[in-house]
């Protein structure tokens, strides 16, 4: 574990020196402030003029939602983009033959920044919510939103080959939370052709609940997971 916690430590130090991904890190704080505060100046000062000043109140809860996405997807996107860095200057390589080994320089670089959205999300979510947020749903965000940031990483490390592919990737991976709206936006039978991603059972238990679906959203999020990780092994290899 020491050695996974100074893999760690060395990729926070590189962040630092990059401003692109200080602003990505910073990027959640900045989209709760804009939701705080934004949104419902936009609806008193600018949609009341039209006659629409409740036209977003209805989805107020939803701002709490992307705002976790944001979180969790960004922190882990950070430490793939690292990753990706570290393949281009043929670092990865050697640094996975330490004693940590590929488990640990993962961990290091998806996985911890990964539990750190789940506690940063856990603090802006009730701070910059727009509606009050039950304990049991406040949980559900922040581990979902946690697991599928780790996707996301996986997905820009396992199939980009550089940084500048990473930034593509990472922008069409972000459709991969993008599928938890489909319950809430599309009705009948149509909207299953989204069920193979585990954000769309989160979607469907946050409109009608059901521990069932919480399953299924788990067991997605390890098959994704897995599948990812054994891309990633094989491409090193």
């Amino acid at each position: 574990m020491r050695a996974v916690n100074k893999m760690f430590i060395y990729m926070v130090k590189q962040i630092t020196q990059e401003m692109m991904m200080l602003m990505l890190a910073a990027a959640p704080i900045l989209a709760g402030v804009f939701f705080r505060v934004g949104i419902p100046f936009l609806e008193k000062n600018v949609l009341s003029r039209f006659g629409m000043e409740q036209m977003l109140a209805p989805y107020y809860e939803i701002f709490g939602w992307l705002l976790a996405m944001l979180t969790g997807m960004l922190f882990a996107f950070v430490g793939g983009l690292v990753v990706l860095g570290e393949i281009d200057d043929n670092l990865a390589k050697y640094i996975m033959v330490t004693p940590a080994g590929m488990k640990g320089y993962l961990c290091s670089r998806i996985i911890i920044p990964a539990l750190i959205s789940g506690g940063v999300t856990l603090v802006l979510v009730p701070l910059f919510s727009l509606t009050p947020i039950n304990i049991a749903k406040l949980i559900v965000m922040v581990i979902s939103t946690m697991f599928s940031g780790i996707v996301t990483a996986l997905l820009v490390v396992a199939i980009s080959s550089n940084k500048v592919e990473g930034m593509a990737v990472g922008k069409l991976s972000g459709l991969f939370g993008v599928t938890f709206f489909v319950p809430l936006a599309i009705n009948g039978t149509i909207k299953y052709a989204f069920c193979l991603f585990p954000m769309f059972w989160i979607g469907e238990w946050s409109i009608s609940g059901g521990w069932g679906k919480l399953v299924m959203a788990a067991i997605e999020f390890f098959i994704w997971i897995y599948a990812m990780f054994l891309r990633f092994r094989k491409k090193m290899e």
